[in-house]
């Protein structure tokens, strides 16, 4: 597939949209799904391969802070805690806080993500950013695989049906 011409290198994309703290309000939108996963991020505009598509924002804070705040948050609240390493020391987002950014509602794909979390670095600071696994196509839901395999949704049923996995 030839490259857009108006098309930016993801890179400088992640990092200018990181830097300025802005979301592409323009090409995603927030969707209610239902009472079981509450709401997603869907795409509005095509992403292809390789595209920055969103960043996971919220405080950066250090591991120390985020087991203190583990102590005092419900357990609703903890599941917005992103942990990670950076230059051999842990940290930890905390999107816990309910504001207008779009990655905080990104939603768990085990099986089947179409983004994939990267860390990139502006102004000397980490920034954890989603970048497009394959083409995402309008009205898709942005997904990624968060990783861990002990969060509660996934200890729901699954059943196998036409060869995919299928929550239920």
């Amino acid at each position: 597939m030839a490259a857009r011409r108006d098309r930016k290198l993801p890179l400088w994309d992640a990092m200018e949209h990181a830097v300025k703290a802005l979301d592409k309000t323009a090409q995603l939108e927030v969707k209610y799904i239902n009472s079981f996963k509450g709401r997603g991020v869907f795409a509005k505009a095509q992403f292809e391969k390789g595209d920055f598509v969103v960043e996971y924002r919220g405080d950066l804070i250090s591991f120390e802070e985020s087991q203190r705040r583990r102590s005092i948050y419900h357990s609703r609240c903890t599941v917005f805690m992103f942990d990670f390493y950076f230059r051999k020391r842990a940290w930890c987002v905390d999107a816990a806080r309910e504001d207008a950014s779009l990655g905080r509602l990104v939603n768990d794909d085990q099986y089947f993500p179409n983004c994939k979390m990267k860390k990139v670095k502006t102004n000397g600071k980490p920034h954890l950013v989603l970048f497009a696994l394959k083409d995402i196509h309008v009205g898709e839901e942005i997904t990624y695989d968060y990783g861990r395999t002990d969060w509660p949704w996934r200890k729901q049923v699954w059943a196998v049906e036409e060869g995919f996995k299928k929550r239920y």
